[in-house]
């Protein structure tokens, strides 16, 4: 028996290092002369389609029900010599080479050497923070306009995925590498998040992804809100934000009470929300009409607006202000699907 399995393993090993092709062909030709040899020695009970199949895997996988067998003293012979273990040595040269395979794609994954280019509609997380970035990945996973498609962590630090099964990985040298952000599928990315250890490092990132020209929003956090401004002033098209504690220090001061609102409102999954909603360019309507259709009809208060080819939004405008297509933000308990039905 050892004299068996030692040659079954070289034979597997042999036949390991063919490629898909090679390893295909000889299976197809073993198959083939497998059955031809059944023909010619007058196993006609085992030459039918269905039943050969059947008979050639059970034996070559060496399950051996017993059912079906050889009834000719050449027959078996034939089997037990070329059916058996050739079969044995290429099935399990299959089996291995695919397990090898699936293990190779899942070990280039956690290692991040996939390469997400020309994928759309994913979220892409540029720079690891630890824990403050895992707290990001969750955020994302809860909101429902983003927990439906793909998020990639894009670094250079890290070894391998901090979050397998919630978030795919991808290793470069450089963050500000626009091969590296090519190959986290940038460019086509439904939204971007740039938050790296440095605020050098994050504008270089920026600077980056703004000459791919990426067609989903892109937003970069930074420690000094004057590096924020520079970065803006280079790619007004993406949103840059900074840290606001301070402020929040002196505004809880003066008005207490005020940090907690702040909190919650950009809290996801715990009380009212702020949230922004797209509108359809044809409709019209004024600010103030909005404000209490919303309120009356979905308890959500309207905050602000955004016209279409504006920069910024316009908070608490006028009652009297147009709006005709555009953005609103506002604050809900969820975020609303649409509300322009009946109000064009």
């Amino acid at each position: 028996m050892s004299i068996f399995l030692l040659l079954r393993a070289y034979a597997s090993s042999f036949f390991q290092r063919f490629g898909w092709a090679g390893l295909v062909m000889a299976v197809g030709v073993h198959l083939a002369t497998a059955w031809i040899g059944l023909v010619l020695l007058g196993e006609q009970h085992l030459i039918a389609a269905a039943t050969f199949i059947y008979f050639y895997l059970t034996t070559t996988l060496t399950v051996g029900y017993g059912d079906l067998s050889p009834q000719t003293a050449a027959g078996r012979i034939f089997v037990a010599t070329w059916v058996m273990l050739g079969g044995i040595a290429l099935l399990t040269a299959a089996i291995g080479k695919t397990t090898s395979s699936v293990i190779d794609v899942w070990r280039k994954g956690m290692k991040g050497k996939g390469d997400f280019t020309g994928t759309v509609g994913h979220t892409v997380l540029i720079g690891w923070e630890g824990a403050s970035s895992e707290r990001v990945i969750e955020l994302l996973l809860q909101d429902e306009t983003s927990n439906d498609n793909l998020i990639v962590i894009c670094d250079c630090d890290l070894e391998e995925n901090p979050m397998p099964g919630q978030a795919s990985f991808i290793k470069g040298d450089s963050l500000s590498s626009v091969a590296l952000l090519r190959r986290a599928g940038v460019p086509g990315a439904e939204r971007v998040l740039v938050r790296t250890h440095s605020d050098d490092l994050t504008l270089a990132t920026v600077l980056a992804v703004n000459q791919l020209g990426p067609a989903g929003h892109v937003v970069a956090h930074f420690n000094d809100s004057e590096i924020a401004a520079l970065a803006s002033a280079y790619a007004p098209s993406l949103e840059c934000t900074s840290s606001m504690a301070i402020e929040m220090l002196v505004r809880a001061s003066q008005d207490p009470g005020s940090s907690v609102i702040i909190n919650e409102l950009l809290c996801v999954g715990q009380g009212a929300t702020q949230y922004l909603m797209k509108l359809p360019e044809r409709f019209e309507t004024t600010f103030g009409e909005l404000y209490t259709r919303m309120k009356e009809q979905h308890n959500a208060t309207l905050i602000g607006y955004r016209a279409i080819g504006a920069q910024h939004p316009s908070i608490n405008p006028p009652g009297a202000t147009r709006v005709e297509g555009g953005e609103l933000f506002y604050i809900a308990s969820t975020r609303l699907k649409d509300i322009s039905n009946g109000m064009v």
